[in-house]
């Protein structure tokens, strides 16, 4: 790329403004490779996460992940394994993540693909339970959550189409279906994963949390 490309990275998305194109300019004719260049305008920790609860809080939270996620893509900010302690070092120097608090315990979040896939993750080892991915889903209401060998990963929620109802399981939940998946919709989670279990299903569980309703959805690809 050429530098003026990079100084339109660094202005959209760095945490830099138009006063800062001279000094740019500057440093970018002086680093010869694109993984300094790179990091010259991959934006610190604190700008990322600053700007992405901005936009959470004043506009929305597809608005705050859509930010995060063409960051991601633009510096190719992609990260498999995070961790809280990667930041920095060697081989990931242009590594950053946004930084969520649940239950006043430190987590964070990364995209690992261009497919919008993320990782969510802790600072210290949890035990990973459907409890703790459904008030993690709360967060984040335009993806599904599950787990994928001892990891928690968000994608989007394509899920098909639309669902017709079906019938009412329990007082508390519904079941509707389409042709890919049977949905339990309600507002209790414990009834919903009693209900999940009665049908006794054999993929991982996608979870979601979206117009004030806790959904879970079970896959009829088995």
């Amino acid at each position: 790329m050429t530098n003026k490309n990079w100084i339109d990275l660094a202005l959209k998305y760095g945490g830099f403004m138009e006063q800062d194109k001279i000094f740019l300019e500057n440093r970018l004719t002086e680093l010869s490779s694109d993984t300094e260049k790179k990091l010259l305008v991959t934006p610190p920790a604190s700008v990322l996460n600053a700007y992405f609860a901005e936009l959470y809080q004043k506009r929305s939270p597809k608005d705050a992940t859509n930010y995060f996620f063409e960051l991601s893509k633009a510096l190719e900010l992609f990260q498999e394994n995070p961790d809280f302690r990667l930041e920095g070092k060697s081989g990931a120097e242009n590594f950053r993540f946004v930084r969520l608090n649940l239950s006043g315990k430190a987590f964070g979040f990364c995209y690992r693909n261009m497919a919008e896939e993320a990782v969510v993750f802790s600072e210290f080892p949890l035990k990973i339970t459907p409890t703790l991915l459904f008030e993690i889903s709360q967060i984040f209401p335009d993806y599904v959550l599950f787990e994928e060998e001892g990891r928690i990963i968000m994608k989007p929620a394509d899920l098909g189409g639309s669902f017709d109802y079906m019938e009412s399981l329990s007082d508390l939940t519904d079941l509707s279906e389409n042709d890919k998946f049977m949905k339990l919709s309600g507002y209790n989670v414990e009834d919903l994963l009693e209900n999940a279990e009665k049908i006794h299903y054999f993929n991982p569980l996608l979870l979601q949390y979206h117009q004030q309703k806790f959904n879970l959805y079970i896959s009829k690809g088995f």
